[in-house]
């Protein structure tokens, strides 16, 4: 009966042995992750602050008052812009529409490609170009000699000037 007993204790003790090995590795694993967890928690707090440095920095009133004067030119509304319904507001009216000068349809007919008739043969019925208005397809194309290149701050400032 010796052998028996002696046997089991062995036994209990190799197999406590190996569950305090494994909850051992566990912890330690475990301690990792709070480690790296931590670790994160860090940086992220170090990064909300730089954040909430640069947002302070930002938001001086002196820099944004000289954004503002250099690039949008906004001033303080007036008592009398301020409304207080929905209903006082104005509605924009709709836009005149733009006026072709001759620079316009010179780069217009030199920078379109001529229409390749391949292509229109083989377009379905569903994917046809959209028919080009009367006023548009009667005005003749400028003559060749007198078409010259313009500059795109040409052709801005008469758009601009337009409206």
């Amino acid at each position: 009966m010796k052998w028996p007993g002696g046997a089991f204790w062995i036994v209990a003790a190799f197999a406590a042995g190996v569950g305090n090995y494994a909850v051992k590795q566990v912890v330690q694993g475990l301690d990792d992750d709070l480690t790296n967890v931590r670790k994160k928690i860090v940086a992220e707090q170090k990064q909300i602050h730089d954040l909430t440095a640069e947002w302070t920095y930002l938001n001086q009133p002196e820099l944004l008052a000289d954004l503002n004067r250099r690039y949008l030119g906004l001033v303080p509304i007036a008592p009398k812009q301020e409304r207080v319904g929905i209903d006082e507001i104005a509605i924009r009216s709709a836009p005149a529409p733009l006026q072709s000068g001759p620079e316009i349809q010179a780069v217009a007919a030199t920078a379109m490609p001529p229409p390749a008739t391949k292509m229109a043969a083989a377009t379905p019925p569903m994917m046809a170009p959209a028919p080009v208005p009367a006023a548009v397809a009667a005005a003749p194309p400028p003559p060749a000699d007198k078409a010259k290149p313009v500059s795109l701050d040409a052709l801005f400032a008469q758009v601009a000037g337009s409206r």
